[in-house]
């Protein structure tokens, strides 16, 4: 424990995870278990905003149409949008455990479009966990999310602007349909992020370990036997954990309200994430890495939860 996480107003913590309660509770629904993948590519060569732009500008060409968030959708279900660095990020729609024909059409649809950019723009997008010497280079897109943490990142001596710029990764979902999957779901995820197949390559690991110590460790929980205690823990870790803006404690703002702390919780980027979209799981470790290797470590993703519940 830290000193700031000993000095947490207990009342606020209370408050928060009795909020967070429920919130999910309105959100968990019945039905079949759902995965899904954000899948990013990094640029063999570095990018400028410019550049981004002008593939953004391309992508309605490719069948992809704008949303109303800046981000760009197929009619396959598949997203697609730009990381700090330039690198390019697809999103799967909700897939079904048995779903192989259509997870595989996906990765021939972003394989096709990554060939297209390269064909089009001469941009080569490649499966990579890391590009050294990308820190320095400008950010690629605008956002003041981004811009905030850029700043933080470029202050607190620390490899966060690598983790911005120079790094990809395969992050993994699975929905969460009941309290009683809870503590399972994410117990199994924390024991994949430690597995051979699903944790962080050397190089991709102590960049993140040193980009901010208050939001990237996932800290040791303990024997948790209750959703109540994971949702503390969890609201106790993102209330220690330095709020982009204002760069203090989450917990030490003036008006530290729920809906803020929602926003918040997006900026925490532990191995193991609740993410309140769905509400999944997500686990965030697994290198970027070619197609082929990818399906079978999906396959074998899906498999383990699948056998879990």
């Amino acid at each position: 424990m830290t000193e700031t996480s000993n000095s947490l107003s207990a009342e606020l913590v209370d408050k928060f995870s009795a909020e967070l309660y429920a919130y999910l509770e309105k959100s968990l629904r019945p039905g079949p278990l759902t995965y899904g993948f954000e899948y990013e590519f990094m640029p063999e060569k570095p990018m400028t905003p410019e550049l981004v732009d002008k593939i953004k500008q391309a992508l309605p060409d490719m069948g992809f149409r704008l949303r109303t968030d800046g981000g760009f959708q197929a009619e396959d279900g598949l997203d697609v949008i730009f990381e700090p660095g330039g690198q390019l990020e697809y999103g799967s729609p909700p897939l079904l455990a048995d779903d192989n024909d259509k997870f595989t059409a996906l990765l021939a649809h972003l394989t096709a479009t990554n060939r297209q950019i390269a064909a089009d723009f001469a941009v080569n997008y490649i499966a990579v966990d890391y590009i050294p010497g990308r820190e320095a280079q400008p950010l690629c897109i605008s956002g003041q999310r981004y811009l905030n943490m850029h700043s933080l990142f470029t202050d607190n001596g620390g490899r966060g602007c690598e983790m911005m710029k120079g790094t990809a990764s395969i992050q993994l979902h699975v929905r969460i349909r009941a309290f009683s999957e809870m503590i399972p779901l994410f117990k199994l995820l924390l024991q994949l992020a430690r597995d051979d197949e699903f944790s962080m390559s050397e190089n991709r690991r102590a960049i993140w370990d040193a980009t901010d110590v208050s939001r990237c460790r996932l800290p040791d929980f303990g024997e948790i036997s209750t959703v109540g205690e994971l949702l503390t823990r969890i609201v106790r870790y993102a209330l220690t954990a330095v709020d982009l803006n204002q760069r203090i404690p989450f917990a030490r703002l003036e008006n530290p309200t729920f809906p803020r702390f929602l926003v918040h919780l997006t900026t925490i980027f532990t191995d193991v994430r609740l993410n309140l979209k769905g509400p999944t799981f997500e686990l965030r470790t697994m290198d970027s890495l070619p197609p082929a290797d990818f399906k079978k470590r999906w396959q074998r993703f899906i498999a383990e939860v699948e056998n879990l519940l």
